[in-house]
């Protein structure tokens, strides 16, 4: 199996081809503190990788809710319990900049979404669909819709904010294309849409959603309803 790492002896270092010129002992990448460090680096990519999701079992009559975060904790046991899973209790979620399906971050939004937890209590009729981007790359916003509207979930919470709506253009047409999808901004309460603060994606004027009596409103009004300078 191949490590990464450059295999050294009698002088000669490989990557998987064969090294025609000689190259001495002494070369950098064969030096015993170099090559050392070298492993030490690649056993801590290793490390770093994402946890595996606790497991739990899908009872198949909670809706799910998107939500667009910037990565969380969900080894916690309060947030593990409200995600999203398919019938084999596998998590259903995304990350868009590391490609895969686990969407964590040591902090991140952790503090928000063990708010949500908090506010829907042990016995949610909904779960949580997460879907990482980050914020400050516009592309990957409109991303995590795309892949949204493949799931079952068919609202979508966006708790992130900020004043320039450039970084909001490729989003405000995702959600113009995916126009099934019910988009659920901050409403920002505390930067009024009258006056001078302009906040997006509240500002877009994109749809959004009739609260009335979804299952999951609570949660949907508790986000929306989220200050966005808070203390």
């Amino acid at each position: 199996m191949e490590t990464g790492v450059p295999k050294c002896w009698s002088g000669r270092i490989s990557n998987g081809e064969a090294v025609k010129a000689p190259i001495p002992k002494a070369a950098t990448a064969c030096r015993p503190a170099v090559l050392a460090a070298t492993i030490a680096v690649l056993a801590v990519g290793a490390q770093a990788a994402d946890p595996k999701v606790p497991p739990a079992v899908e009872t198949g009559n909670r809706v799910p809710v998107a939500i667009i975060t910037r990565g969380f904790d969900y080894t916690r046991p309060d947030i593990a319990r409200l995600l999203a899973r398919d019938g084999e209790g596998e998590v259903i979620a995304w990350d868009v900049t590391g490609e895969d399906r686990f969407p964590y971050d040591a902090g991140g939004d952790t503090a928000l979404i063990s708010e949500i937890a908090a506010h829907i209590g042990k016995d949610a009729s909904i779960s949580l669909l997460a879907v990482k981007a980050d914020p400050d790359d516009p592309v990957s916003m409109a991303k995590a819709l795309a892949f949204i509207a493949r799931t079952p979930a068919r609202s979508t919470i966006v708790p992130m904010w900020s004043s320039q709506r450039r970084n909001w253009e490729p989003f405000e047409k995702a959600a113009r294309h995916f126009n099934k999808l019910r988009i659920v901004v901050r409403s920002c309460p505390d930067l009024p849409a009258d006056g001078p603060d302009a906040v997006y994606p509240r500002d877009l004027e994109l749809p959004n959603v009739t609260l009335s009596s979804d299952p999951a409103a609570t949660v949907e009004t508790f986000v929306a309803g989220l200050p966005c300078r808070r203390p």
